[in-house]
């Protein structure tokens, strides 16, 4: 009878010391608080940016069209083509949460460009460490490109990288691991600015991305904060935006940063309307036929 109970009483002894494992979670921002450094705010879907597969009513933007300078954490190559490398540009960073290992978050991003062709602004989305504001994971990037058929996302921003302290590969997963793809489309888009319904080139990357699927999973415990910016490259005309969404997204904690619908231009006689933009348009492309020239 001793040898029969012994090996059944260290198996109920072993049984009792099993410690559940912890479950990896799907990370909320949507009560998360946010701050804005240059143009963003929320705005309603339309034919160009439509609404994301969120459900939700609004979703988020930053914009090159009245951002500010030194809002990137990234340095680029200028690759001698010429420009004068990065100006302005805007961006948006949530409050601190806290994540453990294995736990998930999803984002959603389209990005939406009337430049390219030597003038590549780009977009990026991080995820940054609250205790050293390091950069701890790459969500998203893109950049526009002189080619209808370029690699718009991610772009080859990362590899591009003057710093080669930071990481240069996207740690997100886009759309479920499926090819990426962009279609020319139009640019009418309010936060576009004075861009609005334009194009560098007809034969460049104008147009959104079409809403991509952003799935990180966290490789350590720690305290975090996301991070969202748009960049113009070369010059400040032919403005680049990003728009961001996620589950449970609310007006209400977004405070801190202007919301749209914008506010309308003044209205202006329709002859000295077009002249306006006629001249501002002739002043954009002398500088781009100069940069061509050189090329």
């Amino acid at each position: 009878m001793k040898n029969t109970r012994i090996p059944l009483i260290a198996l109920s002894l072993s049984g009792a010391l099993v410690i559940p494992a912890v479950q990896a979670a799907n990370i909320s921002v949507s009560g998360n608080t946010w701050a804005a450094n240059g143009a963003a705010g929320l705005i309603y879907g339309d034919s160009t940016v439509n609404n994301s597969t969120t459900g939700n009513a609004q979703f988020g933007y930053v914009s090159t069209s009245g951002g500010v300078y030194g809002v990137s954490p990234l340095i680029l190559r200028d690759e001698g083509r010429g420009t004068e490398n990065q100006t302005n540009g805007s961006k948006i960073q949530s409050n601190a949460f806290n994540a453990s290992t294995n736990d998930t978050l999803t984002l959603h991003f389209n990005y939406i460009s009337t430049d390219g062709r030597g003038y590549d602004d780009y977009v990026w989305a991080r995820l940054v460490n609250a205790d050293t504001n390091n950069t701890a994971a790459w969500l998203f990037t893109a950049r526009s490109t002189n080619s209808a058929n370029g690699n718009v996302v991610p772009g080859n921003v990362l590899n591009r990288q003057v710093d080669n302290t930071l990481p240069d590969e996207l740690d997100a997963v886009l759309n479920d691991g499926n090819t990426v793809g962009f279609d020319v489309a139009g640019t009418s888009w309010v936060p576009l600015g004075g861009s609005s319904g334009i194009c560098w080139d007809s034969a460049n990357t104008c147009g959104p991305t079409g809403w991509i699927k952003s799935a990180y999973s966290f490789a350590a415990s720690g305290s975090y904060f996301l991070e969202f910016g748009v960049i113009n490259w070369g010059d400040e005309a032919f403005d680049t935006a990003l728009a961001f969404d996620f589950g449970g997204l609310q007006q209400v904690n977004f405070s801190g940063v202007t919301l749209v619908p914008l506010p309308a231009a003044i209205p202006l006689p329709g002859g000295f309307l077009l002249m306006s933009m006629g001249v501002g348009l002739m002043s954009a492309m002398s500088r781009r036929d100069k940069f061509a020239g050189r090329s």
